[in-house]
């Protein structure tokens, strides 16, 4: 089954990882099966191996959104939705960097959970599937979890749930949830590395 496949376009797909590395090679997987896609790059890692010419990929809209820009972004991802295969929000842990500490983290889980299901609802009009990443921490007394922010929205919110890890030189795709593939299946892809 391709990555297309796996994919819901009725809900949100979140992407958990705990590798930075294995996420890339996945998302720049997944740019190569879909015709048009708009990266939302909050991290900037997509971008940053983009522009130095190691990602060759079909068309790829990024945006690098700020603090000062988040509105006018988010108007500009959405009225390009219609002509898109897919949206990427890379990574949800990225996001609270972008506003000084100021700001409560209430206030900013609220924002980013508003974001993210403006994505999902415009994605579900247009059949566009809508990924976001999140990245795993380590903790001692629970092993591999995520952030608590990130956890709230994307436990609740996410129609499919996928994590991605290697095995040996390939990525490893498992099922977390999803409405028609079992729990803990696994999708092996051949990765071609990126060589800087």
């Amino acid at each position: 089954m391709d990555s297309v496949e796996v994919l819901s376009r009725g809900g949100l797909n979140t992407l958990m990882f705990t590798d930075p590395y294995a996420k890339l090679c996945y998302t720049y997987h997944l740019t190569s099966q879909f015709d048009r896609v708009i990266y939302i790059d909050l991290d900037t890692t997509f971008t940053a191996y983009f522009n130095a010419g190691f990602l060759h990929t079909n068309s790829v809209d990024i945006y690098l959104p700020s603090e000062g820009r988040l509105a006018a972004m988010t108007k500009d991802v959405l009225e390009s939705m219609g002509d898109s295969s897919l949206v990427i929000f890379d990574s949800v842990n990225s996001f609270y960097s972008l506003f000084p500490m100021r700001h409560r983290m209430g206030t900013l889980n609220h924002l980013l959970s508003v974001l993210i299901m403006l994505l999902v609802r415009r994605g579900v009009d247009v059949n566009v599937p809508v990924l976001a990443t999140s990245m795993l921490r380590y903790r001692k007394e629970g092993g591999w979890v995520q952030s608590p922010a990130s956890r709230r929205l994307l436990q609740h919110k996410s129609a499919v749930k996928l994590s991605i890890d290697w095995h040996k030189s390939d990525l490893v795709l498992k099922i977390v949830q999803h409405q028609s593939i079992e729990a803990g299946t696994i999708f092996v892809y051949k990765c071609n590395p990126i060589i800087v």
